[in-house]
Formats: C-alpha cells, sequence, structure tokens
C-alpha cells in the first residue's frame, strides 16, 4: 500500500471564508526562481472543515504562461508524466523537453536524476528570455486532475533536478487554482504544513485549525483512527 497524507483544516475563525492549500516548491538546480501555484480550493463556512488526501506521487509537468510568470498570472495549459525519484541505487526519472507547434511537450528518456529527485533536460527551441515555457512539479488535486504546484522558467541546454518534500502551506484567499502566488507572503500568513522535517516527520496526519484570531495551529498524528 502506498503512503498516504491526509491535511484536515477546520475553519474556527467565526465566519465563513475560502481557504487555498499550496505545495512547497521543490528544490529545482539551475539557480532559477521557482513560482508556486495554487494547488487546491475550497469553500468552508464557520465550523466547517476539508480534508486533503495525497501520496508520494510526483509528475513532472510542462506548461505555458500567457505572460511573464509573476503572482497573480494563471497557469492552465500543460502536459504531465508520472515521475519516479531516485534512489542511491536506481537513477531517478529523466524527460526531454520539447516544443511542437508552440506547446510543450515531455518525453520520458534514458534516467540519470540524482537521489530523491527527478530530471527535466531542455532543448535549444524556444527564445531567450523564456517568459512562455515553464517546467516543474504537479500533484493530483481534489478534482482528480494534475495540476502544476511549482514551476520555474528555464533556459535552453538545462538538465534540471527537481527535488520534491513534503511539505505544504493553508492561508486564506480568494484565488483560483494555478494562480502564482507570493511563496513569502503564504509562507509568512499561512499553516506550515511539513511531513518532511521537525514535528511532522514520520507523521501522516496533520490537522490544521484557524482560530479566532486568524492564526493557525497544526498539530501532527500517526494517522487517523
Amino acid at each position: 500500500m502506498s503512503t498516504s497524507y491526509t491535511i484536515s483544516v477546520e475553519n474556527q475563525r467565526g465566519e465563513n471564508t475560502n481557504y487555498a492549500v499550496f505545495m512547497n516548491p521543490p528544490d529545482f538546480t539551475g539557480g532559477q526562481q521557482p513560482w508556486m501555484n495554487v494547488w487546491y480550493t475550497s469553500f468552508v463556512p464557520y465550523h466547517g472543515s476539508f480534508e486533503v488526501r495525497t501520496g508520494a506521487d510526483f509528475y513532472a509537468w510542462v506548461g505555458t504562461v500567457p505572460t511573464a510568470p509573476a503572482p497573480g498570472v494563471v497557469v492552465t495549459s500543460g502536459m504531465s508524466l508520472l515521475a519516479r525519484l531516485g534512489t542511491t541505487g536506481v537513477p531517478g526519472s529523466t524527460f526531454d523537453k520539447k516544443i511542437i507547434q508552440s506547446f510543450p511537450t515531455i518525453t520520458e528518456i534514458n534516467p540519470s536524476a540524482i537521489p530523491g529527485a527527478f530530471e527535466i533536460k531542455t532543448g535549444t527551441d524556444f527564445a531567450v528570455p523564456n517568459n512562455t515555457y515553464l517546467v516543474g512539479l504537479a500533484k493530483v488535486n481534489n478534482r482528480g486532475q494534475v495540476a502544476p504546484v511549482a514551476s520555474i522558467a528555464p533556459r535552453n541546454n538545462m538538465n534540471i533536478q527537481i527535488t520534491p518534500k513534503m511539505k505544504f502551506f493553508v492561508s486564506e484567499s480568494q484565488q483560483v487554482a494555478g494562480e502564482i502566488v507570493d511563496y513569502d507572503a503564504v509562507a509568512r500568513d499561512g499553516a506550515t504544513i511539513d511531513f518532511s522535517s521537525g514535528e511532522g516527520q514520520g507523521k501522516f496526519y496533520a490537522r490544521v485549525i484557524q482560530n479566532t484570531d486568524g492564526r493557525f495551529t497544526v498539530t501532527y498524528y500517526d494517522n487517523f483512527d
């Protein structure tokens, strides 16, 4: 049975509100600034709750943006393929990115990613500076769709190692799924749920409560019984 993580979000702040869930951007090699996208959204009435369930499934993703990537820009179109992370004995999945009639595509090729990562290789088929084509990480969302959670705008001829972390954020938000957000604002104002280090390491269930003062508390459990 595959590993499963659950985040339960409870609204105890005194009024109805909307929440967004984000995944912490993975580590990208190459020095590019990563962009974080809204992953889940949910309306939650006062005293209501919702759950996010996810596993250790990671997808290589490529897509486009209508304008230069920045907070507020919505990422919609794209293509994704399931990626296997590398181990000490077996290289992780590697994908070759190509542009076909202005649409970015990826094809799995001979694996060469480092432990804990998958890899995307770019060619020489887009203009520089690149403000159109993105590559990154995607996860299955609450609608069963594979949706981008973080990406970069790569340069030509890059071998990008992408190392995900099981770390998430929850915040009040009126944003829409796929929208690029300000990472610092989300990390500052939202709840941080980290299954990869600290108190949450080795745990599989996180209970997130937004209290009447607007602040969040996070409690971890081994599982939900």
